[in-house]
């Protein structure tokens, strides 16, 4: 279930008036809008805020929306064929009105509403004005919907040329990186100040913050669209022209009722949420536990026709120039104690890989049945030749390659072959998460560098087994063992070559990955339908 999509289903009723009934006795949004202008006017005289030169307000007059400005001109809104009235000053404006709204309701804009004001940021020369205890909200604390403390607090010193916004004030992010995907707003629940990225937004009526709060998220995909700022470094909103936009006014006591009424359905889907996170996290473990009995030779029966897999590590041999072990002999099922494989101190084979394989299966190394080769480094003042796209270990995604970021690097002619990376290619991530991995699909080659393995496999082994046995051993906690470093880990060639992995037929692996795959669409189908 998309529930992103059902939020925002929610929302869209909510601002439509169709997700509470409206009452008849409720008194209507335009008693409501005369009490704004009210106290609008009284912040005027008492000069706490200017008047605005370009103020407005809507009417609704024979089943047309009207706007009149300060200076006596009138416009229609509501996209209806243009007419002149005796001034000529009326316009038509087509579409702008978005939507029907219950005839109790009314569009404002949003500067007929509230006044609107930015923030800063203090000295960070200054020790004085830091460490304080007034709240100081970035758009790193606009993580929830309702801000109740801040990472960075200010002292009094600090916010002394601040100011400073009481609760119910609507905050909004207009300058961030974070705009390219999503628009933080969230609602002030203590005093606090803001910074230069951050716009607060302070209702004439200030009952009206929550319903006003959810008008905007419900709108948040049109302010990302229409409102963004072009040509700028950092994404940004033109406040400006947001300022414009149209809000729908319910009756106050709807309002209220609307506001609960989403208050009780984000509840419900924030259960549903916590649901999938739990079905997700036993979706994760029984893979897990597929991929458990696939590598211990149990999710396929074994067909004694398949060419067993030490005649398969031996014709392998021949061919790759650096196998140089011998093969398993397991026909009486003591390969625990004839293991050659050289295991590290802090563990033992009862901690992680005690169980038994099938008869025709055998054990090996990475480098009995592969060459590992890493790929180029990268260094701006030595590289030479042509600019070529190149994968980086941020790339390799668990089962995935994402080429959406590709970063370039010069590559000499005579390095192209070197450390091109071909189909069926197993890579696999040296550092951050060591041991990420993913199989090149795709049929055009692509070049790569030091911080990823390529391990190219012989004999027609299949490389997608060994992305599941890798991560199955992550699952395990191994390869974390093998794992060099403190602040980043690093899955060195030596360490990867360490590494015990059993070998099927193969037949088998190809009735592994099937079988597997299978049950994992499966899964993914019955999860789609809920």
């Amino acid at each position: 279930m998309d529930t992103k999509k059902l939020r925002q289903k929610i929302l869209d009723l909510a601002i439509r008036g169709k997700l509470v009934p409206q009452n008849p006795n409720d008194e209507p949004a335009s008693v409501l809008i005369e009490k704004i202008r009210v106290e609008k006017e009284k912040l005027i005289k008492e000069k706490k805020i200017k008047r605005d030169k370009n103020e407005s307000y809507i009417y609704r007059s024979d089943k047309s929306y009207y706007e009149k400005f300060a200076d006596g001109s009138v416009k229609c809104i509501n996209g209806e064929i243009p007419f002149e009235i005796a001034d000529g000053s009326v316009k038509c404006i087509n579409g702008e009105i978005p939507f029907e709204i219950p005839e109790t309701w009314e569009w404002c804009r949003l500067d007929s509403l509230a006044t609107f004001s930015g923030g800063k940021t203090p000295s960070t020369g200054n020790a004085e004005y830091w460490d304080g205890e007034v709240l100081w909200v970035t758009s790193k604390d606009m993580k929830s919907y309702d801000i109740y403390n801040t990472q960075i607090k200010l002292s009094k010193e600090g916010v002394s040329q601040m100011q400073i916004f009481p609760p119910l004030t609507i905050l909004i992010v207009v300058r961030s990186g974070i705009l390219r995907r999503t628009l933080p707003i969230a609602v002030l629940r203590k005093e606090a100040t803001i910074n230069q990225d951050l716009k607060a937004i302070s209702l004439f009526i200030s009952n009206l913050a929550e319903f006003f709060f959810f008008s905007l998220m419900a709108v948040e995909e049109k302010i990302l669209t229409d409102y963004s700022k072009a040509g700028t470094t950092v994404e940004s909103i033109n406040f400006n022209e947001l300022k414009k936009i149209l809000i729908p006014i319910p009756p106050l006591q709807e309002q209220l009722k609307i506001v609960v009424s989403i208050k009780q359905c984000f509840e419900l889907i924030d259960g549903i949420e916590q649901s999938q996170e739990s079905l997700q996290f036993a979706v994760t473990q029984a893979k897990s536990k597929i991929l458990d009995l696939a590598i211990r030779g149990k999710l396929v029966p074994q067909d004694p026709n398949d060419e067993p897999a030490s005649v398969l590590l031996k014709r392998i041999k021949a061919e790759h120039p650096k196998s140089k072990k011998k093969a398993k002999n397991i026909s009486d099922n003591s390969h625990y104690e004839n293991l050659h494989f050289e295991i590290p101190q802090n563990w033992t084979w009862c901690e992680n890989l005690h169980f038994e394989i099938p008869q025709n299966w055998t054990w090996c190394y990475l480098e009995d049945i592969a060459i590992d080769d890493l790929g180029k480094t990268l260094d701006k003042v030595k590289n030479r030749g042509e600019y070529y796209p190149y994968l980086r270990s941020i790339n390799v995604r668990w089962g995935d390659v994402n080429l959406d970021d590709l970063k370039e690097m010069r590559f000499e002619d005579k390095e192209l072959s070197q450390y091109r990376i071909k189909k069926y290619d197993l890579l696999i991530c040296e550092g951050g998460e060591a041991g990420r991995c993913a199989v090149w699909s795709r049929e055009d080659n692509i070049l790569y560098q030091n911080a990823i393995h390529r391990v190219r496999f012989y004999g027609n082994i299949n490389s997608y087994f060994y992305m599941y046995v890798l991560h199955l051993y992550n699952d395990m906690q191994i390869l974390e063992k093998y794992s060099k470093g403190v602040t980043i880990s690093h899955l060195t060639k030596s360490s990867l070559n360490k590494i015990p992995l059993p070998l099927p037929p193969l037949k088998e692996q190809r009735r592994i990955i099937d079988a597997f795959e299978s049950i994992c669409n499966n899964i993914h189908i019955i999860l789609d339908e809920l």
